[in-house]
């Protein structure tokens, strides 16, 4: 049986229908996603019916149909539009967020009508810096897309999760601990949503989550992994 993970932030939304699945689990059978290719591209939800019609990494929900991105690491990133509304999902690994896929689905709700601060959002389960590992070098290479706050993404020293249920990853890179939760949460208050509308659930999927969850656990280990789906939609019609 697979970890359910809630958001407080959406659950207090009535009108919201939500789900951080296990690894392995299938997503409802009326719902929209993408051929995610680690884009800033995002589409609404009718150019990914039946799923996987376009390349896209962030779906707009129109109507009641669920909207969804499958991870095995990259963050699932869940969007509430409290004043239009409506729903978002996006997949945003390191990649994608750099990109700037959050900022692109911040843009295509509001162009509908929003503002910033009126969308709520809910960082789901994804590798965490108690187990996320990059090099020297791939620092170096993304520093100059990050602006002078963001060196809070990152740790020199390996930070310890007192709630892994098996062991963390081990250094083997010589380089730093990334919070790509964090770097996403600093993209999202750059693009104008407040800090306190944003929720990480905190959730590590290499320590923390049931068997197959992650990506990189697969390559240190060769123990599998199975995508999460992770979906939104707007109860009722």
């Amino acid at each position: 049986m697979g970890i359910r993970v809630r958001s407080t932030l959406l659950d207090a939304l009535e009108w919201v229908d939500y789900a951080f699945q296990p690894a392995g689990e299938a997503p409802p059978d009326d719902v929209a996603y993408g051929h995610q290719r680690h884009s800033a591209t995002v589409v609404d939800d009718e150019a990914n019916v039946p799923p996987k019609s376009c390349e896209s990494d962030g779906i707009i929900g129109l109507g009641a149909r669920p909207v969804a991105v499958y991870t095995a690491d990259c963050l699932p990133v869940l969007i509430a539009d409290t004043q239009q509304r409506r729903v978002a999902a996006v997949h945003a690994g390191l990649k994608g967020t750099l990109a700037g896929v959050l900022e692109r689905a911040v843009i295509r709700l509001c162009e509908a009508g929003s503002s910033p601060d009126g969308l709520y959002v809910a960082i789901g389960p994804a590798i965490a810096p108690c187990c996320y590992e990059l090099g020297e070098e791939m620092l170096s290479a993304i520093a100059p897309t990050l602006s002078g706050s963001q060196p809070s993404c990152w740790h020199r020293e390996q930070p310890h999760n007192p709630l892994a249920v098996r062991p963390q990853a081990k250094a083997t890179r010589n380089g730093v601990w990334f919070d790509l939760p964090q770097l996403a949460t600093l993209r999202l208050t750059a693009a104008g949503v407040p800090a306190a509308n944003i929720e990480n659930v905190s959730f590590c999927t290499y320590c923390m989550a049931e068997t197959g969850s992650s990506y990189r656990r697969n390559t240190h280990f060769n123990s599998g992994y199975q995508s999460r789906f992770s979906w939104i939609r707007r109860r009722g019609g």
